[in-house]
């Protein structure tokens, strides 16, 4: 998507996490995206660049495309969770144990 209006133009500025959220945003339908362009520069005014472009990536990643969205996400602040690719798996050598029969964790005078 090209960015038409001086709203969109001034948004795109933020980089690629922002163009990715306009043409995401719009690819949805969603139909207040001129309010929402509104809403992220007044969150950029308020947050700063740095901010908003970790936001938008975000919302980008999980795929939330109204400006509500990137709101709570920037309220949530540094506390959420940054998902990662699994690693490889955990492969150590165990201890060896004595075996112990079930009768040995009987409780004594239950019957």
């Amino acid at each position: 998507m090209r960015p038409k209006t001086a709203a969109e133009k001034a948004f795109i500025t933020l980089g690629p996490a922002a163009g990715a959220f306009l043409t995401g945003s719009a690819a949805s339908g969603n139909t207040k995206l001129a309010a929402d362009l509104d809403e992220l520069a007044a969150l950029r005014a308020a947050h700063g660049d740095p901010a908003l472009t970790a936001a938008l990536e975000r919302a980008v990643a999980f795929r939330c495309w109204r400006a509500g969205d990137v709101r709570s996400i920037l309220a949530a602040g540094a506390g959420t969770a940054q998902p990662r690719a699994a690693g490889d798996a955990l492969v150590i050598e165990l201890p060896k144990v004595p075996v112990r029969p079930l009768s040995a964790y009987k409780i004594e005078g239950a019957s």
